[in-house]
């Protein structure tokens, strides 16, 4: 009761302060719009720096089994409800396109600082919260679904401040903070929180670290709170209008249609005729694409190839991600965890800002390519990197190569999921869009923790919560390279039905 009393002061408070700044970001916008734009870009980039720390889990992950005395699988439990909180970014979508950035960062506050907080006090509290692993899932949940809130205002606010073509390099760099996070984060712990105690991780300092991350989520997010605004475009720049409807007169002199605006946008015409003194164009100030609402997207089929794409390569990412501080310790390289959780995010730098910036060059370079294609590399590189788990995870070179396969896997693919998104069904509901889709990210991590749990408990030793040799995680490996394939199955599939939806508008055009 006393917690529900505190939050509604502070969100009273910060209503009352937002909306006192709010006249003084307008004049500021109004008069300096270029810096308002990088503003709101700073906040983007210490947004999404603080939502990396769920990839940060594996740095205290032995240490939170160890304090609380868990099995692993009641530490996959608290994994995939982080997870699942960081992928059930459909409320915050719905929420910032009702209500905009500054009450949605509000709600990230809230929840991210009290959170964390509950979190350090579940650390003060051990015997507790032993035999209670389901209150410990929904605190963790609470605290990874609140910097989702922050995440989809700073992406949605980014992506309309910049334009177009410059969508994917700025959603490249933000995606650059959400790699690089995890491997700071876990730097920090081990230089001050684990203190000299590997061979003990239960007297690591987990409850200090706990309240600096709830610090650290309550000042940025009352930056965002102040400072995350909108920029405007009053006018559109010549090459932003575009033609609702190309009107042609043909032989007698009448007018014929050559597409509605939603035709021309996904399928860009092409003619070799010479346009003379009686070719009408009517323009007209439009966005780039036809925006859809969630309750439109799903009656798309791109939608469900996406939806399951996100499901089966974030799925596997991610359980990959969360586990391999497991993995290696199965191995034996018990002293080498903390690189393995640096390796990943760092080498995955290059691909989180190249899969926002080629998609860029390549869609204007050759706009007849079908957008899904970016999707290969992601499906491919994973197959790929699971299948070298599957045979090399005993090995300390070929879990290192694994690793980096899998990471530049990972860091590609969700920049380039939220470019089809905006390329799919538009920018003005993204918020709501992306969430849905990448909801499936969320189950496919759930479901498939659950099976690195129940295959690496299958082979543990009775009375023991640890397992090491090659047939703890062999069989869980070989299933995701399977499931990896069937990715690029569907990718492919997409591909074919955007390529056919292409041609048979060419040949309607030319009927």
């Amino acid at each position: 009761m006393i917690v529900v009393k505190i939050g509604a002061n502070v969100t009273k408070a910060l209503l009352v302060i937002s909306q006192e700044q709010n006249t003084r970001n307008s004049m500021i916008i109004k008069n300096h719009p270029q810096l308002q734009k990088y503003i709101s870009l700073s906040i983007g980039i210490l947004g999404w720096f603080m939502g990396g720390i769920v990839f940060g889990f594996n740095a205290y992950a032995i240490a939170l089994k160890k304090t609380f005395n868990y099995t692993q699988t009641e530490l996959e439990y608290i994994a995939s409800s982080g997870d699942l909180g960081m992928c059930l970014s459909f409320p915050p979508g719905m929420l910032f396109d009702t209500f905009g950035p500054r009450v949605t960062n509000i709600a990230s506050f809230i929840l991210t600082t009290m959170g964390f907080a509950l979190m350090w006090l579940a650390t003060e509290y051990r015997i507790f919260f032993s035999s209670n692993n389901w209150l410990l899932c929904i605190i963790y949940f609470l605290a990874s679904e609140g910097t989702m809130f922050i995440i989809i205002a700073t992406s949605v606010v980014n992506c309309e401040n910049f334009d177009r073509k410059h969508r994917g390099k700025v959603l490249g760099l933000l995606n650059i903070i959400y790699g690089v996070s995890p491997a700071i984060f876990s730097a920090l712990y081990e230089a001050l929180y684990i203190q000299g105690h590997i061979e003990d991780p239960e007297n690591q300092k987990l409850g200090e670290f706990m309240i600096t991350l709830a610090v650290l989520s309550a000042c940025i997010n009352l930056y965002a709170v102040v400072m995350l605004e909108t920029v405007q475009k009053e006018t559109d720049k010549p090459g932003d209008v575009e033609l609702s409807r190309l009107c042609r007169t043909n032989q007698n002199g009448e007018q014929a249609n050559y597409g509605t605006e939603y035709e021309l946008n996904k399928f860009p015409l092409e003619t070799k005729e010479e346009i003379n003194d009686r070719t009408t164009l009517v323009q007209k100030k439009t966005t780039k694409q036809l925006d859809m609402k969630s309750w439109e997207i799903i009656q798309t089929p791109e939608f469900y190839f996406i939806w399951l794409t996100c499901l089966l390569i974030g799925g596997a990412g991610g359980t990959c991600t969360n586990n391999i501080t497991t993995v290696v310790k199965s191995a034996k390289f018990d002293t080498k965890t903390t690189l393995f959780t640096v390796i990943i995010p760092i080498s995955a730098l290059l691909t989180r800002f190249l899969g926002g910036a080629i998609p860029d060059y390549v869609f204007q370079k050759w706009p007849d390519i079908p957008k899904s294609s970016i999707l290969l590399f992601p499906c491919i590189i994973s197959c790929i990197g699971q299948l070298c788990f599957t045979f090399f995870n005993q090995s300390y070179i070929g879990l290192i190569l694994s690793s980096v396969l899998m990471s530049l896997a990972y860091g590609s693919f969700y920049p380039q999921i939220n470019i089809l998104t905006i390329e799919y069904f538009g920018l003005k509901y993204f918020g709501q869009n992306s969430g849905l889709i990448v909801m499936g990210h969320g189950i496919g991590i759930v479901v498939f923790q659950k099976l690195f749990a129940l295959n690496y408990e299958t082979h543990s030793p009775t009375e023991s919560s640890d397992c090491y040799g090659e047939m703890c995680t062999k069989w869980y490996f070989l299933l995701m390279a399977i499931l990896c394939s069937c990715a690029i199955f569907i990718t492919l599939c997409l591909m074919k039905i955007e390529k056919d939806e292409r041609l048979q508008h060419e040949a309607t055009m030319n009927a």
